[in-house]
């Protein structure tokens, strides 16, 4: 992307909280990203499940066009792509990609493209796409988990086709929103560290519910109060089951060298089996079965000084995710609320780990740190 100024251009996949939230902070904000750094970015497509809209030149131009689609999918409720002038069903993910390199090949502007997906579509969607565009040189930031967490194979084949160090592919946020996980793992092991363990809460969303354990709040309780305060996921048993955290342990376990699938990972799900079929108001109706027993093991925790974690182990040989009893006065066992916690233990940070700890989950968080991947790339490439 070199020169004084470099155009870059987005197609970004995925329209809901995260998408919604990076799409208003990049149009907020272009005028002054121009400015500060000489990076000119404009929107070129914005897909979600069903729907593609291509903004043609004078639209990706147009601040009265961005602000208008900003109002929209800021509304309360929230517009939908398919509502916007323009927006066409889409014929498949690979096709809006495929109109949009054909576009740039025609360009004479020296323009960069970067697929952005913001989207929970599987590997088996999301993977393909992200692969062509880094084969035709372009560039990609992921704040979807699931294309990193696909076969091995296809993940290998991923990074190779994003160049020498995957310089061309960003994913900061997969794992811990915009704390610093992902850049922290590349810069020990850019400074030949060798890190053989990272232990971390990984979502916010059981870090509060294990806090609320502790205080004294049934399970039951605990899961509806995070549910109404919209920490969890529409259906709880998408953070309860523990399966979300398991590949935030997974992606940080291949960074490390692994070749781990994820069905490798050893998962431990804070509900029974036989409560995984009922709908939403029947398994939220059935949590109070679950009360003694989580009850049970926070007192026996506190008999032996202790507090119970959701904590995920990786080294590169094994990623386990589970409750676990830590120390009250360690680092783990003090933190409270929604808040993440990762240590690093490395061959030069051994005896004292390496910790970062912050907010780790939110839209708006979250799109901060796409941004900064995106911002990252331009500068660099």
């Amino acid at each position: 992307m070199g020169g004084s100024s470099r155009v870059v251009e987005l197609v970004q996949y995925g329209m809901g909280g995260v998408g919604r939230a990076l799409f208003g902070l990049v149009t907020r904000n272009a005028s002054d990203i121009y400015n500060r750094l000489g990076i000119d970015l404009r929107y070129r497509a914005l897909v979600d499940s069903r729907t593609a809209l291509h903004l043609d030149e004078n639209s990706a131009l147009s601040p009265q066009h961005l602000g208008h689609l900003l109002a929209g999918f800021q509304a309360n409720p929230p517009e939908r792509l398919k509502d916007q002038a323009g927006a066409v069903e889409k014929p498949s993910d690979l096709s809006v990609l495929a109109t949009e390199l054909d576009r740039l090949r025609r360009d004479d502007r020296g323009a960069r493209l970067v697929v952005v997906d913001v989207s929970g579509a599987s590997e088996t969607i999301m993977e393909p796409v992200i692969s062509a565009a880094l084969r035709q040189g372009q560039y990609a930031v992921l704040a979807n988990k699931r294309p990193l967490c696909g076969p091995i194979a296809d993940y290998r084949q991923m990074l190779a086709a994003a160049g020498t160090g995957a310089n061309r592919l960003r994913y900061e946020t997969t794992v811990g929103a915009a704390l610093p996980v992902i850049s922290t793992v590349t810069a020990l092991q850019d400074a030949q560290d060798r890190v053989f363990q990272v232990n971390g809460t990984f979502s916010g969303t059981l870090a509060y519910l294990t806090s609320r354990l502790e205080a004294g709040v049934s399970y039951s309780q605990a899961v509806r109060e995070a549910k109404e305060k919209g920490f969890t996921e529409p259906d709880p048993r998408d953070d309860l089951g523990g399966v979300d955290v398991a590949r935030k342990a997974l992606i940080l376990a291949r960074l490390l060298g692994s070749s781990l699938e994820l069905k490798d990972v050893q998962i431990e799900a804070l509900y029974p089996a036989e409560l995984a079929d009922l709908d939403i108001p029947g398994f939220m109706e059935s949590l109070p079965q679950l009360d003694a027993e989580y009850a049970g093991r926070v007192e026996e925790a506190a008999r032996e000084g202790k507090v119970l974690r959701y904590l995920a182990t990786v080294t590169p040989e094994s990623c386990r995710v589970g409750l676990e009893k830590v120390a009250k006065d360690s680092p783990f066992g003090r933190l409270q609320g929604t808040n993440n916690l990762i240590v690093f233990r490395t061959a030069r940070y051994d005896q004292s780990p390496l910790i970062v700890q912050g907010p780790g989950a939110g839209a708006e968080l979250t799109a901060s740190g796409v941004l900064a991947d995106i911002l990252g790339l331009a500068r660099r490439a």
